[in-house]
């Protein structure tokens, strides 16, 4: 029973396993990550994809059935290996000299969406809370982008005090290559077209967004510049 309970404890806590599905599928040199099976499932690929509308943005992969089941257990769980995983394909590419801004819910504090800042601390670049919500939002899941747009519209404000935490002398064009905006998902993009309108309003320039997974466009823009294959698309 002893030997039993000692080789339990050796596999939870020496032995590599994949950070979503748990099964033991690496030898105990390497680090934990996530396992073939569910890279693919995930369609996920060595870099980042990306584009340049509404914003410049990168992310981890496309937007499907079973990233979402990842993203809403994120949201209870905040299983931070596995977002560490993600987030290690956004940041390779990611320059040191970034300065991370997250994207405020539009809940309350205790059901706000938590990923954003759990983001954060798994790109292991300074971050800054710059913007906060200034009216209330209804949920988009229902919305079209028209709705999407008017829902989000002057629905950011600057946080006065960070803002001055970041810059005390005003010298704010000295960030406008660094500053990422981050968020889960990124559909139309009008809730960080809206963030990053309110932070140029203050005369902070913003450099793209960060996300874990971009939905809304089946059929790749030719603007696009992708580092996986067009069929990771979500269909």
């Amino acid at each position: 029973m002893l030997t039993s309970l000692k080789r339990s404890l050796k596999e939870l806590l020496i032995e590599p396993s994949c950070a979503i599905c748990k099964r033991l599928s690496f030898s105990e040199a390497q680090r934990p990550d996530l396992c073939e099976t569910c890279r693919h499932r995930l369609g996920l690929a060595e870099s980042a994809i990306n584009g340049t509308r509404p914003l410049p943005w990168h992310a981890a992969c496309w937007y499907n059935r079973d990233m979402r089941r990842l993203i809403l257990s994120l949201r209870r769980n905040h299983n931070i290996n596995a977002l560490q995983a993600l987030c290690t394909i956004l940041q390779r590419d990611l320059p040191q000299q970034t300065l991370l801004v997250p994207i405020p819910g539009w809940k309350e504090h205790s059901r706000a969406n938590p990923i954003p800042d759990l983001m954060c601390g798994c790109l292991d670049r300074p971050a800054l809370q710059l913007l906060q919500r200034c009216r209330p939002t209804v949920g988009q899941h229902r919305l079209n982008r028209k709705q999407r747009v008017s829902n989000q519209h002057n629905s950011f404000s600057l946080k006065r005090s960070s803002a001055q935490q970041l810059m005390p002398h005003g010298k704010r064009d000295q960030l406008q290559e660094e500053i990422w905006l981050v968020d889960d998902i990124l559909t139309t993009g009008a809730t960080v077209v809206a963030a990053q309108q309110a932070l140029k309003a203050s005369g902070i320039a913003v450099r793209g967004v960060l996300c874990l997974a971009r939905t809304g466009l089946r059929v790749p823009p030719r603007d696009l510049r992708f580092k996986c294959r067009a069929d990771n698309a979500p269909g």
